[in-house]
């Protein structure tokens, strides 16, 4: 008999099976939000919550960054904490070597001893600046034994803004890799405070050693810091923080302009830790978090202090996203911290091959999806459809992988019920901020509803605030949402300025996300107070700052950029200025001609692509598709206010589906056979 028969015999046994056995009723979602009067606003809480005291800490023991670890390495010394693939040459790499708890906590002693034998002082920043590696955490943690607090730059970051950071926080010290060495010699000159360079890989000394010293650097690596440190070593030394001291400044990417460092004490920190602990999703020592996202990202940070709670282990990705394949197969973690554009990455991948396969597999994929999907609503994970399609798919992250979790951005709810379906049940949506630890909301242990951020965590309670030029209002259960609690941060470091803008005197914070409580007391994040866009892959982006950007090409008139979280790039619509172009602007007919001429759409492509490149866009702020428009935006049309600004809601309205189209046809060019790297 051909297969394909079989196939659509089983297909109608499962079917009956399933009807027969698993009829019934989705499963409702309990309500997991309370609420109650304050000021006549209506404040939502963790039901358990109630009018209680929020949560602080999950652990008597554990008050500071400095406990998170040394109350672990009591409890379990010999334990793996931290693994890193040794380099074999030509981009090959061995298995993972680990260092125990206990081992960690002692070279950590050891490297803030020497810090300090170096001249580093109580309440003295240092700065970190690569890619996630264990020299990084050693580093980070090292501080928090003498009280000293850590900066992180991300790894990408351009020396404009690193130079920006170091200098404001006057840092002495800067652990970093060896590929940022020659850009810390030219930014030398401006931080005139940065007096040693600690490099986390080895036999690079000679190399730099006379180049550090010509620009008034002191260079070493992170060994001969350990055996500083180990010389020089004593309990006396010791300077324990408290859970009101600084534990770290995390500098948010600014979306122009220079960055903002967010000030997060001990108790800050902590208490946003408690933040994924509460979902009813509990970590243990067999857990394993591959950890890949920056570690200059809070994201990141409160992930591998949730498996610091398990007595869990960590395994460093080889520092290339091209190779984190090898290394999860290497590793088989169980804990998968994603962001949206991952998770939009493998399903198009997925459904490209099961589009591209025999009519039997297109169709068993189609019937599994739908019974997976209908199971899982039912709070069941009926394992037949794993095993007859989703377990080859489930391997492309790893077999063993228990929990996905996903922030940065809101998901789509296609992309999330594909991730739950096909790669991993337990995929709960969370959203916080920096300056929140971290903390926020997160969908529980059960919740598989899709469209929401889930309910608030134990350590934070949230509010609805009117935003009445958006027509967001909390009567009706949408605003901006507002943020209080032990988690939320001191405010930006000398910054007094856009501090006053966010913190109010009462502790409320403001994130700038417009909100939405749902009926089954999950929150939705449905806009952005401020014209600030937020894409796929978390980056910021300033519309109106890139429309003043492309309306100094000479052929343009007027610009509306727009991006959707859902997407990872931006599109545009473009008045051109027809006058400049020589057209007369009253013939509507004619300027209907003019803006199908593909030449006057390449000119103008070409004029935006040269002013991105003189402005110095990022690749995310460039216009990949645009439509030409030959109507201006008027008062009269109601695209613009009576004070002239863009009405961005009523243009979004109104140009919907050109939107659409323009994302539409961005995507067939990126799937085409044909396409060319450029």
């Amino acid at each position: 008999m051909e297969p394909i028969f079989l196939i659509a015999i089983l297909l109608i046994v499962v079917y009956i099976y399933y009807l027969f056995f698993f009829g019934g009723k989705t499963n409702r979602l309990k309500n997991q939000t309370t609420s109650h009067e304050e000021n006549g606003e209506t404040v939502y809480r963790y039901d358990r919550v109630g009018r209680g005291p929020l949560q602080e800490i999950v652990d008597e023991r554990i008050k500071t960054v400095y406990e998170l670890i040394e109350v672990p390495a009591q409890d379990k010394p010999n334990n793996q904490l931290f693994g890193t693939r040794k380099p074999l040459g030509n981009n090959q790499y061995g298995e993972y070597e680990w260092v125990t708890y206990g081992e960690f906590v002692t070279m950590r002693k050891h490297f803030g001893s020497g810090l300090v034998h170096l001249g580093a002082k109580t309440g003295d920043p240092v700065a970190i600046w690569a890619p996630n590696r264990l020299e990084w955490v050693l580093a980070s943690h090292s501080c928090y034994p003498y009280n000293l607090y850590n900066v992180s730059l991300y790894d990408t970051l351009g020396r404009e803004s690193s130079t920006f950071i170091l200098k404001q926080i006057e840092a002495q010290f800067l652990v970093c890799d060896k590929t940022k060495i020659p850009a810390v010699f030219k930014l030398k000159k401006e931080c005139a405070n940065l007096k040693h360079i600690i490099c986390m890989d080895e036999n690079v000394i000679e190399q730099y050693k006379e180049k550090a010293e010509s620009v008034g650097l002191n260079l070493y690596t992170v060994q001969e810091i350990l055996k500083i440190g180990e010389e020089t070593f004593s309990e006396e030394k010791l300077n324990l923080p408290t859970p009101e001291d600084i534990c770290m400044i995390m500098y948010t990417s600014g979306t122009y302009g220079n960055p903002k460092g967010a000030i997060l004490t001990h108790k800050n920190y902590i208490a946003g830790t408690v933040n994924p602990i509460n979902t009813n999703i509990v970590p243990n020592e067999n857990d394993i978090l591959i950890s890949y996202l920056p570690l200059a990202h809070i994201y990141e940070k409160m992930m591998e202090s949730w498996i610091f709670y398990g007595h869990g282990k960590i395994g460093f990705f080889t520092g290339n996203v091209r190779n984190i394949t090898s290394d999860m197969n290497m590793l088989k973690p169980t804990v998968f911290p994603v962001v949206p554009r991952i998770l939009s990455r493998i399903y198009d991948n997925v459904i490209d091959k099961i589009s591209n396969s025999p009519f039997h597999i297109r169709q068993l994929f189609r019937f599994c999806y739908w019974a997976k999907s209908r199971d899982l609503k039912r709070g069941r994970d009926f394992s037949l459809w794993d095993i007859l399609i989703f377990n080859k798919i489930k391997s492309m992250v790893g077999e063993n992988i228990k929990l996905m979790v996903t922030t940065s951005a809101p998901i789509s709810t296609t992309h999330h019920n594909f991730a739950r379906v096909c790669l991993c049940p337990l995929l709960p949506q969370s959203y916080g901020m920096t300056e929140t630890a971290g903390a926020g909301t997160c969908q529980r242990k059960g919740n598989v509803s899709l469209g929401n951020v889930g309910s608030p965590s134990t350590d934070i309670e949230i509010k609805l605030v009117d935003v009445p030029e958006m027509e967001y209002f909390a009567s009706k259960g949408e605003g901006e949402i507002w943020f209080r609690g032990p988690c939320v941060f001191q405010g930006y470091y000398k910054n007094q300025e856009e501090t006053d803008k966010v913190l109010t005197q009462d502790g409320w914070l403001k994130s700038g996300d417009i909100g939405r409580i749902n009926l089954n007391g999950t929150f939705s994040i449905i806009d952005r107070k401020k014209n600030i866009l937020k894409l796929q892959q978390g980056e910021y982006v300033a519309p109106e700052y890139l429309e003043s950007v492309f309306n100094k090409c000479p052929s343009i008139a007027q610009t509306y950029v727009y991006g959707s979280s859902f997407e990872s790039n931006l599109v545009a619509i473009i008045v051109p200025d027809f006058e400049a172009l020589g057209y007369d602007q009253q013939n509507k007919e004619a300027l209907k001609k003019v803006i199908a001429d593909p030449k006057i759409k390449k000119q103008i492509g070409k004029e935006m692509l040269e002013i991105s490149k003189i402005e110095k866009l990022k690749g995310f702020e460039y216009i990949k598709e645009f439509h030409l428009e030959h109507e201006m935006f008027s008062v009269e049309n109601g695209l613009l206010s009576d004070t002239y600004k863009l009405k961005r809601i009523t243009a979004k309205t109104y140009y919907q589906k050109t939107l659409t189209k323009l994302y539409d046809n961005f995507k067939k060019k990126s799937d085409s056979p044909n396409k060319k790297d450029k």
